[in-house]
């Protein structure tokens, strides 16, 4: 391709990758724009209640505490992946936002950065810039559970798990979109580097910055680092079986058995040893072709891998460390991993838009022997059901994630098989091959991308039915009076556990209070962290959730604050007026469409209370 039709073909095809990444987060934020509500400033509260724990780390750090505590309270010690909700945080504090605006500013900004890097490399395999306007495709992918029930836009299963297209996992914009979409670009960027003819030095520079973001990975979300710890390592392995036929058959007659090994023995190892050796274990069968792997790129590989493990290990270790000190809450967490497979029919049939196209890209590429894309379909192939059925073979890591995560990333990979493949057989026909001999290859490609896309508009209600759904599009403004009066009032209390832990009354929300404020509260969630006196707070919640106070539990676990709302029905001010002291108070009109739960409704005062000595 001559230089100036280079450019051209370059600036096209990053314009039209900026477009659609700008056009998906639209369209993924259209029941909130539609609902007249500013994407940016709002939390989307379906299934928050992880979302405001995760947002606690991103409080504090907002607040300038950037230990590793449990968030709510600021006590004890927390092992889970913070990394990410730092940088949440962190964005928060050097620009001045408000902790939920840095929420959803940095998830739309990598979601952006993701689909631009799937349309650029899409649009470079296809050798056509307008392909990347297709790179918003994969993330609207249905389930056809619609076709269960009329407005469902979800499969539950055993448990809380669930099946959902990808706009499931993206709305809350947490660590896990964070995790898929540094992912999805980390492996752009190696598809893109060993895809053409590049230099030696741009291919080892990509592939070791890849290896690493994907080690970081660790500290973003741990199901996000091992679904693309386990692509990159099955990846290369397959890559070198695919490219390399030396000792092929053996290669590969010793990967299959090591796979039945690990299905037979990684329930043992999980009884034994634990759950994060067993998915450790788990990566063993892609060995034999990592050893190809290696020699063939002269080590290389080996360099990623250890480029990968260093910058997992920090959290890793931390992790680990936890666990052999025997942290009670890393216990809980391991034990409470249970019926969460997703071994059925349902899942078999809702992942046909990714699965049908993935075997009609596979079977493409073995006709028209293109390595890349064996390699890629394979890759996608085996990882992914791996993964989904980690209970089968002892891990029980919430197989349901890897089957949510799975589905756009072959969406994704589908989409790179596509566009390569077009390549390849325009390449064919330019090289002079007798057209007729292709013909049938051609016809197989447009019947496949036909088959394809049907497939995915038939799942497509799904998305139309979570724009639709009024309790998955509801969202919790921050910023009303009611809001800032309890911001006021709680840091007007209490900014570090030093100082003392807050409680509040039934109808103030301490789960919000806590994100607006980053005040020190007497709570926490069970599945993320536990506090220093994990007892006395919890005899504290369950008092509050009766309606009352225990102050013996306040006392132990150092809480000294009480925030009051005048329109709550436990009336605190008066129940407990001899237990406590009034520090100070904020008015505030309630906003428009503004509840308070358990409590009437109308304007009101927040009151900041010193439990008496």
């Amino acid at each position: 391709m001559p230089r100036t039709d280079r450019r051209r073909f370059l600036s096209l095809t990053i314009a039209a990758a900026i477009t659609a990444g700008f056009a998906m987060v639209v369209l993924q934020q259209a029941g909130q724009i539609g609902r007249g509500r500013n994407p940016l400033t709002g939390l989307r509260t379906n299934f928050w209640y992880d979302q405001l724990g995760y947002l606690a780390i991103s409080a504090d750090v907002a607040n300038g505490h950037l230990d590793s505590t449990e968030p709510v309270s600021m006590t004890g010690v927390s092992h889970y992946p913070r990394f990410y909700y730092s940088i949440v945080g962190a964005v928060a504090r050097v620009f001045g936002l408000p902790t939920v605006t840095a929420w959803n500013l940095t998830s739309f900004v990598l979601q952006i950065m993701a689909v631009t890097a799937i349309g650029i490399v899409a649009a470079v395999l296809a050798k056509r810039w307008w392909v990347a306007l297709l790179a918003p495709l994969p993330f609207f992918t249905g389930t056809f559970a619609y076709m269960q029930q009329a407005d469902s836009w979800y499969t539950v299963l055993q448990a809380h798990a669930v099946l959902w297209g990808p706009y499931g996992a993206l709305f809350s914009n947490n660590g896990e979109t964070a995790g898929l979409c540094v992912g999805l670009i980390a492996v752009s960027a190696l598809i893109w580097a060993w895809s053409g003819q590049r230099r030696t030095r741009t291919r080892v520079i990509v592939t070791l910055v890849a290896a690493g973001l994907v080690g970081m990975l660790s500290s973003f979300q741990t199901y996000s680092f091992l679904t693309f710890t386990y692509l990159l390592a099955y990846g290369a392995a397959i890559a070198a079986i695919v490219f390399v036929r030396e000792r092929r058959k053996t290669t590969i007659v010793t990967a299959v058995l090591l796979v039945a090994v690990v299905f037979v023995a990684g329930p043992l190892i999980a009884d034994r040893i634990g759950q994060l050796p067993t998915l450790m274990f788990g990566l063993i069968p892609a060995f034999p072709g990592l050893v190809s792997a290696i020699v063939r790129t002269r080590g290389l590989v080996a360099l990623a891998g250890t480029v990968a493990v260093l910058t997992a290990a920090p959290q890793v270790l931390f992790t680990l460390g936890g666990m052999v000190s025997g942290d009670p809450f890393l216990t809980y967490r391991v034990a409470s991993n249970h019926q969460l497979g997703i071994v059925s029919w349902q899942a078999l049939v809702s992942a046909a838009p990714v699965l049908i196209p993935l075997v009609l890209v596979l079977v493409l590429a073995f006709r028209l022997q293109d390595r890349l894309t064996i390699t890629l379909a394979s890759t996608v192939l085996f990882v992914l059901p791996f993964l989904s059925v980690n209970d089968v073979w002892g891990a029980n890591a919430e197989p349901y994630r890897f089957w949510i995560e799975g589905l756009l990333v072959g969406g994704v990979f589908a989409l790179f098989g596509f566009a390569r493949l077009s390549a390849q057989l325009t390449r064919v026909r330019a090289e002079g091959t007798d057209r007729a001999k292709n013909a049938p290859e051609k016809t197989i490609l447009v019947a496949a991308v036909a088959v394809s896309i049907a497939i995915w508009g038939v799942s497509v209600p799904d998305w139309i039915n979570s724009v639709r759904d009024g309790t998955m599009q509801a969202s919790w403004n921050p910023s009303t009076e009611r809001e800032s009066a309890i911001t006021a009032m709680a840091r007007e209390g209490s900014l570090d556990a030093s100082t003392g832990l807050l409680v509040t009354e039934r109808c103030v929300d301490n789960r919000t209070a806590k994100v607006t404020s980053g005040s020190p509260f007497a709570y926490y969630h069970l599945g993320m962290a536990w506090p220093a006196d994990k007892d006395a707070i919890d005899d504290i919640i369950s008092a509050r959730d009766a309606g009352t106070l225990d102050f013996e539990a306040m006392k132990s676990s150092d809480t000294r604050f009480v925030l009051t709302d005048s329109n709550c029905a436990t009336d605190w001010e008066s129940v407990y007026a001899d237990r406590l002291e009034r520090v100070s108070t904020a008015d505030y009109g309630l906003s428009d469409g503004e509840v308070i739960l358990d409590g009437t409704q109308g304007d009101g005062r927040i009151t900041l209370w010193r439990v008496a000595d």
